[in-house]
């Protein structure tokens, strides 16, 4: 019940669901072959801007924005291992202005808008939010909906989980993909500051187990943790235990995503990295602390020697560690906190206690365990069908036991 009931506070939107069907020139949908049961769900959502302006009216849903295109659907929830997760659409139109920053209005729509014979509709709009436009962001989508490739590319890294996880590291699947051909497709074309898109409009239907991220991109983060952790109801030491060796249990699993992804082929090692994308506004936490990567347009396959196999690991490994242990030691100030049993211990003392965590945590993980060497704790990294997999090793804390 956690966006439920966010509902009543968060900021909020209504998006129109339309059925793609009646939307002439709309092309077809493709479907996570893991979530046909959910099928009914990809139809086109259009925030509310969007909507007006093309007279588009169907069932109305509302919606917590998420990011600057997003929004999230809380009343559309499905279970998967026990967890909860919720619909939400990328690529229903922008919210902030592109280059001036701040709210996106039907004013600044206006000085984008290279048709004057559109500018009569947009003068009309009593609200700027959820407007989808043809600038090209960064090469790789229109501003406000999703790319083709980076559709395509999320909805297949997505194909290749079990439920919401790729072997222990979680994600938020794509459900589906929708085409936005058409009428919404051409009109938004006409709206752009540089340059436009030159590919296919798409839309993506995933599922997410909340809206708080790492540090930014959401109204709430983790970086906020006390108001991010009563949300989530967690208001004991016990739970709050359980709360940072879920938190530690998924973030190893993400750090080591490569390892799990892994496929050999001869002296080939071929796994997943992360490409120009971070933990920091690119991951999701549920409530129970497991971090869900979400914005999987931003992994690629890569493939390298057998040999060179754990350089990479390692890589991957540095490339990201610092933003999830950030994150850790302010969860774990927290069960200080709620620990309540005197003053707070140094710096030295909390590491050791941290450490031990870190071992409970990852108990019974067969891709990652710990050990010490001498007075660090380092972590080992292998996978347990592929044993000509080189192990990568990474120290954690050293200087133990001081």
């Amino acid at each position: 019940m956690v966006l439920e009931n966010e509902l009543a506070s968060a900021a909020t939107i209504r998006l129109q669901e339309v059925d793609r069907e009646k939307m002439a020139g709309t092309s077809g949908r493709e479907v996570n072959p893991h979530f046909r049961h959910l099928e009914g769900w990809l139809n086109v959502y259009l925030g509310p801007a969007t909507a007006i302006f093309h007279c588009m009216h169907g069932k109305d849903h509302p919606a917590i924005p998420d990011e600057n295109r997003n929004a999230i659907i809380p009343a559309r929830s499905c279970e998967i291992d026990g967890r909860k997760y919720y619909l939400s659409i990328k690529g229903c139109g922008a919210y902030e202005d592109m280059f001036h920053g701040g709210e996106l209005t039907p004013g600044l729509i206006a000085e984008a808008c290279r048709d004057p014979s559109l500018l009569p509709r947009v003068n009309q709009l009593p609200t700027g939010a959820g407007f989808i436009m043809g600038e090209s962001w960064m090469g790789e989508s229109p501003y406000g909906a999703q790319g083709e490739q980076n559709a395509r590319d999320e909805l297949a890294f997505s194909t290749l989980a079990s439920g919401a996880s790729i072997n222990g590291a979680f994600i938020c699947p794509v459900i589906g993909i929708v085409s936005l051909s058409g009428t919404i497709e051409d009109a938004a074309r006409k709206f752009y500051w540089f340059r436009q898109y030159p590919y296919p409009f798409y839309q993506e239907a995933r599922l997410v187990p909340s809206r708080t991220r790492l540090y930014f991109e959401s109204a709430q983060v983790l970086a906020d943790p006390v108001a991010a952790l009563a949300t989530f109801g967690i208001d004991t030491a016990a739970r709050m235990e359980r709360f940072e060796k879920s938190f530690i249990k998924s973030g190893f699993a993400l750090l080591s995503l490569f390892t799990r992804s892994v496929k050999i082929e001869a002296d080939q090692a071929r796994g997943i990295v992360y490409h120009d994308v971070w933990f920091d506004k690119d991951a999701i936490v549920a409530p129970d602390g497991v971090i869900h990567f979400a914005d999987l347009e931003g992994l690629v396959w890569q493939g390298v020697p057998l040999s060179n196999a754990s350089k990479v690991q390692q890589a991957e490994w540095n490339k990201l560690f610092y933003e999830f242990s950030y994150a850790l030691v302010q969860i774990d100030g927290c069960r200080l906190d709620l620990d309540g049993k005197g003053a707070t211990p140094g710096w030295d003392r909390q590491r050791e206690a941290l450490a031990s965590i870190v071992q409970e945590a990852l108990d019974g993980d067969p891709f990652v365990f710990t050990r010490y060497e001498g007075d660090q704790m380092v972590a080992v990294i292998e996978h347990p069908e592929y044993p000509s997999l080189p192990q990568a090793r990474v120290p954690l804390f050293q200087g133990l036991h001081g």
